[in-house]
């Protein structure tokens, strides 16, 4: 199922988040990665959509 994200999203989010900037070769940050789609969320500056399966967060989009 794939709905948008929402802000009880955000431990299983953040940790995507992390992967997608680790695969960057980013440092690991989740306090930051949380912090940063906690913004986005709140603020509204982004769309963040969230792909689930069977409870889990399996992937993300940022528009």
């Amino acid at each position: 199922m794939t709905r948008k994200a929402e802000i009880k999203d955000l431990k299983q989010l953040s940790e995507l988040f992390d992967q997608y900037r680790i695969f960057y070769h980013k440092d690991s940050d989740i306090p930051a990665a949380e912090k940063f789609l906690t913004e986005r969320i709140e603020n509204k500056d982004s769309e963040i959509f969230v792909a689930e399966n069977e409870g889990k967060l399996v992937g993300f989009v940022q528009l």
